[in-house]
């Protein structure tokens, strides 16, 4: 049983490493006779817990970059956070629209299509998968993405830079990890109804609390029911959620949560794209609009089942060992045809298209080990992480491609018969990675000192039934983290950090020989500032993150790839939150991009890759009107510029920048009437000026327009 595996032989293996680790030196002939003496080392609450509640206007505590409850300032990482409560007030229905306020990240590349996928680069890289908890959710490289819907999320969290000494393979720009809702002490809830543009129509409730007088059990309810039109002409977005969970608390020292979810999303808008010419450039013909659609109404299918079940379990041994082991089932069941875009005519207006099919049935496994020793050593107060983490991915996946009848761009016929397609692919793919993990964090005085060390064994196998073709590799990689920050009694905290990545690389040059993993290198240095009273906190780094082994031609031997390619990537983040006066806080955000390929063979060196905006920047604003004004009301209101992306690899033009407004209203009807306590209404407006603008472009015939204005009214009850 799972269960026991927690008791076993693993555990004792995780209590030995780390209390070798902290062991003081004492001689040989005392090492049988006496026992390991560790001073605990006390914690004060500060009330915050990592994986709670954001309480006040900006995050104080994160786990994403240490996997241990750690003050954001004694984080020599960048990290920022993003609240439930964030997500509320700025209308987001996305992950991606959550982050459109961050620094760090270029989000929604693919414009308005944000509820299949969260497509995004951070730091100038790809990030092509989230984590729920701390574990990843993976997918099979094809179309089954798991997207978690962040009305079930109270943290989204993003760690810049390398991540792999604690979550094995990862991009270099970092990842973004989602803290679920979990059940609560007091009992709370609220129930919501929303109308708006597009023919918006949603009901979300969210409900919490203990089950008995003792506080053993607790209970977390969120629910989700949305349906709305997509962007893209004939298209439509349906969505239903559930996801209980349950908390046991058997003593003070113990903790089971039971987390379970099920989503489906039956339609999801349309994931095709427009050509740049009549987009980004100038058409001879016109210009298209925002609502343009490449796709076949009768053709156009996803429908999307994803469910997961798991723990999350921590107990504590005694004062200074805590064990935690965290599993999660996921699967993902995927349905997908569609009528992309292949190039446009020499005309300007006679758009090639193909088609193409895929039906996916994915199933994951996910487990996180970990043992936490705090203690000190004189001085020193020191947090140890061992932990043992595996996850293994087995899917079904048959891809099909077929052609298309081209379409007239400006007089588009989206109804035609799409000729029958055969299998292509038909692939049975196993995915496995297993890591063993150790961190130390030591803090003395002012001063924390973090060091960390990974070893990751991958394996892939891939049996390509149509044609009978086996194939796969195994590959391992050593990660290592450092950093050093002090705190200064004035709250400035200087730091600097080095923190690596991998990815599991396949294939094989021209001599067979299998490729490695490509790496991540980042040299990051900052500071961070959080005032007495808690009403500022600003944090603001540089850095170079250098990937290499990238594959790219080999001159010598047409057709063959090599691992001498590189990319680079070198910015400048700002963020801060200010609580000038009461009921007001204001959150800036600003990134600064310098990313571009310094080694290749195939004409990219010197270039930048898509959906990587030079610079952006953002604003936000809110506040609570004082009774004596207007009684009841906030207002809240957003300025955001995303500055020029590239619209090919070839870099042969840019889209161009531009800034979106938003804004906030919100009453609480309990200004009018006591009896309507616990009620409130909301109106929320997203790019208010309407303004038409291509969100990014993967090459002159795949580029998406952003999102088009949305006003929503969300009607509240809460108690």
């Amino acid at each position: 049983m799972m269960w026991s595996y927690g008791r076993g032989p693993l555990a004792a293996v995780l209590i030995g490493t780390a209390a070798l680790t902290a062991a003081p030196l004492r001689a040989q002939e005392q090492a049988e006779s006496e026992a390991v003496d560790l001073a605990p080392l006390v914690v004060e609450s500060e009330g915050e817990r990592a994986d709670g509640p954001v309480e006040g206007h900006f995050a104080k505590r994160s786990a994403t970059a240490t996997k241990t409850d750690t003050p954001i300032m004694e984080t020599p990482q960048s990290i920022s956070v993003i609240s439930s409560g964030d997500m509320s007030a700025r209308g987001a229905r996305s992950l991606a629209q959550a982050m459109r306020y961050a620094t760090g990240v270029t989000t929604e590349s693919r414009g308005a299509v944000v509820s299949r996928y969260d497509m995004l680069t951070m730091r100038g890289f790809q990030i092509n998968r989230n984590y729920l908890d701390g574990m990843q959710l993976q997918y099979n490289g094809w179309y089954a993405i798991p997207q978690i819907a962040p009305e079930m999320v109270e943290r989204l969290e993003i760690l810049k830079g390398p991540a792999s000494v604690l979550y094995g393979s990862s991009p270099p720009g970092g990842l973004i990890n989602l803290v679920s809702k979990r059940p609560e002490d007091e009992a709370s809830g609220e129930v919501s109804a929303s109308v708006g543009t597009n023919n918006l129509y949603e009901g979300v409730i969210d409900a919490t609390g203990p089950l008995d007088d003792e506080g053993k059990y607790l209970y977390r309810f969120t629910g989700l029911a949305r349906t709305s039109d997509g962007q893209a002409k004939t298209t439509e977005v349906e969505r239903e959620l559930i996801a209980p969970s349950f908390t046991w608390r058997p003593s003070s020292r113990t903790s089971l949560t039971f987390q379970a979810h099920y989503q489906q999303d039956p339609k999801s808008g349309a994931y095709g794209a427009v050509p740049a010419s009549g987009s980004v450039f100038e058409n001879p013909n016109g210009q298209l609009e925002p609502d343009f659609y490449d796709g076949d109404e009768n053709w156009e299918e996803f429908n999307r089942k994803q469910w997961t079940l798991g723990y999350l379990f921590e107990h504590e041994l005694d004062e200074v060992f805590t064990f935690r082991q965290n599993i999660r089932y996921l699967e993902t069941k995927m349905n997908y045809k569609s009528v992309y875009s292949t190039g446009l005519q020499a005309d300007n207006r006679t758009l090639n298209r193909a088609s193409i099919y895929s039906d996916e049935d994915s199933t994951s496994y996910a487990i996180d080990n970990q043992l936490q020793a705090r203690f000190g050593t004189g001085a020193v107060k020191h947090t140890v992480l061992a932990g043992l983490d595996r996850w293994d991915l087995n899917s079904d996946a048959e891809i099909g491609y077929g052609s298309a009848p081209t379409l007239d761009i400006f007089n588009p016929d989206n109804s035609q018969t799409i000729p029958a397609i055969a299998p292509y692919y038909d692939y049975k793919l196993d995915h496995s990675q297993t890591g063993v993990y150790l961190q130390e964090q030591a803090k003395i005085g002012g001063l924390t000192v973090l060091l960390g060390a990974r070893q990751d064994w991958y394996k892939r196998r891939n049996f390509e039934r149509l044609g009978g073709n086996h194939t796969g590799f195994d590959q391992d990689n050593l990660s290592l983290r450092a950093g050093a920050l002090y705190t200064f009694e004035n709250g400035i905290a200087p730091y600097i950090s080095y923190a690596e990545s991998f990815e599991p690389q396949s294939g094989s040059d021209f001599s067979g020989n299998p490729f490695e993993p490509t790496t991540g290198e980042q040299i990051e240095a900052g500071v961070k500032f959080q005032s007495a009273d808690e009403r500022v906190m600003v944090t603001a780094a540089v850095f170079e993150i250098t990937k290499q082994n990238v594959t790219t031609a080999d001159t010598a031997h047409p057709g063959f790839s090599i691992q001498t390619g590189e990319v680079r990537s070198r910015g400048f983040e700002i963020e801060g939150h200010v609580q000038p006066a009461a009921g007001l806080t204001l959150s800036a955000f600003y990134t600064k991009l310098d990313v571009e390929y310094t080694k290749d063979n195939g004409g990219l060196a010197g270039k930048t890759p898509t959906w990587v905006a030079d610079e952006t920047a953002s604003l936000w604003a809110e506040y609570a009107l004082p009774a004596s004004m207007v009684d009841g009301l906030t207002v809240g209101g957003g300025v955001r510029y995303v500055g020029e992306t590239y619209v090919d690899p070839a870099n042969t033009g840019t889209t161009d920048p531009y800034t979106l407004f938003d804004a906030m209203l919100e009453y609480d009807l309990a200004a009018i009437s006591p009896e309507l306590s616990g009620n409130s209404v909301r109106l929320n407006g997203t790019n208010l000026a309407d303004k038409r603008h291509v969100a990014g472009c993967y090459a002159q015939y795949w580029c998406w327009f952003g999102e088009e204005r949305t006003v929503t009214l969300t009607l509240t009850h809460r108690w």
